[in-house]
């Protein structure tokens, strides 16, 4: 239960995902967080013993406001975009914790989606906290999407993603010297970058859609692809018309279960909590096979941060 002193935004905090706000006395907004449940996130935060600099923070609140969203896929974007803006003085003390995930999105001619912590950034002389992207930025990167909080989140919420918004992390045909499917190809999850398959224009199309989703422009990607959808059919691409049919209604109604976790693990985490959460920022399988029963043969693959590193692997 709230203090009766806090003002509460509608007199109420609904039992539904979104993002809230804290504010002190003085309207200072101190702190943005994004919840499965609003009601039992907010709520916790009185409940609980915290450590100092939350203890401090809770002291202060007097005005809570929030953004309820359909999905808690969304209130994940919207926390981070709205975070980059409005920069809460909280979560601005935590900056210093440089280990908070991005995703940022690379300029190339196809371009990829990265995930990348501020240390890297900011070794590369990008400011992760900057709002717009600076020239020198812009060679590097199409965008630049985050702090995310809970890396575990960000990653379940880009494999949910690329369900309907599907990209390649592999290399091109004139790059590899061959036309071979990777294995995301098979999932759906790669509209085929390593075969030759789609062009960069097309391919460039839905890195588009990509950074529309990230931006929180849901609603108007949709009528973005309805409209690309009534352009394919047009134009008698029936089989490309039917699949942006499934895309539009998969972003319709997207089913985010894997993203809802117990409020105890959506509190703001120190370097060494997120580390021991993301226990899966690099994962190496081994093959062993054997001709014969003579030639062994022994091979290596790796994946960081849950994307494979080709370039890692090792037979």
């Amino acid at each position: 239960m709230l203090p009766v002193k806090i003002q509460v935004q509608n007199n109420h905090l609904p039992d539904s995902p979104g993002v809230y706000f804290y504010y002190d006395r003085a309207g200072e907004l101190l702190y943005i967080g994004k919840a499965t449940s609003l009601k039992k996130r907010v709520g916790s935060y009185f409940v609980k013993a915290h450590d100092d600099r939350i203890g401090e923070m809770v002291s202060q609140i007097a005005r809570i406001d929030y953004i309820e969203t359909p999905t808690v896929i969304e209130a994940l974007v919207l926390e981070a975009n709205q975070i980059k803006t409005k920069k809460p003085k909280y979560n601005i003390l935590e900056r210093d914790d440089k280990s908070f995930l991005y995703l940022v999105i690379t300029n190339e001619d196809y371009p990829r989606p990265l995930l990348m912590r501020g240390q890297e950034l900011e070794r590369l002389g990008i400011d992760p906290f900057r709002a717009k992207l600076t020239d020198k930025t812009k060679k590097k990167f199409l965008a630049v999407f985050g702090p995310y909080t809970s890396g575990s989140s960000l990653k379940k919420a880009l494999d949910l993603i690329r369900k309907f918004i599907p990209w390649s992390d592999c290399w091109p045909p004139e790059a590899t010297g061959r036309k071979r499917a990777c294995f995301n190809v098979h999932l759906r999850k790669c509209p085929g970058v390593c075969t030759g398959a789609i062009s960069k224009k097309d391919y460039r199309r839905i890195i588009k859609h990509l950074i529309m989703f990230f931006e929180g422009k849901k609603l108007q990607l949709i009528r973005q692809m309805e409209k690309e959808m009534k352009q394919a059919s047009k134009a008698q691409e029936y089989e490309r018309a039917a699949d942006l049919r499934n895309k539009i209604g998969a972003l319709k109604h997207i089913r985010d279960v894997a993203l809802i976790v117990k409020e105890d693990f959506e509190l703001p985490v120190t370097r060494v909590k997120e580390e021991m959460i993301d226990l899966d920022g690099r994962i190496e399988a081994y093959d062993i096979s054997n001709i014969s029963g003579t030639s062994s043969v022994g091979s290596m693959v790796v994946f960081d941060e849950g994307v494979p590193a080709r370039d890692k692997y090792r037979k």
